[in-house]
């Protein structure tokens, strides 16, 4: 899966959240008070909760950077 990106908004009632959207068109919602995710798969109005069930910590990598060469 390719995300755009985190967009930080608030919902009508001013509380936080966090949506970073898919290619695919889904969208994966994130409550940082309530550390509570919700993914909106792509023409479906109805959010899959998600449950944290591990987590890992990976390496951090860098990506070869390709610099145009000088003339």
């Amino acid at each position: 899966m390719v995300a755009s990106g985190i967009r930080v908004t608030k919902t009508k009632n001013d509380i936080p959240f966090r949506v970073t959207s898919f290619q695919n068109g889904d969208d994966l919602v994130f409550f940082p008070e309530k550390q509570q995710y919700f993914l909106f798969y792509s023409g479906i109005p109805t959010p899959d909760r998600c449950t944290i069930e591990s987590t890992k910590v990976y390496q951090v990598t860098q990506l070869p950077r390709y610099e145009k060469p000088e003339v």
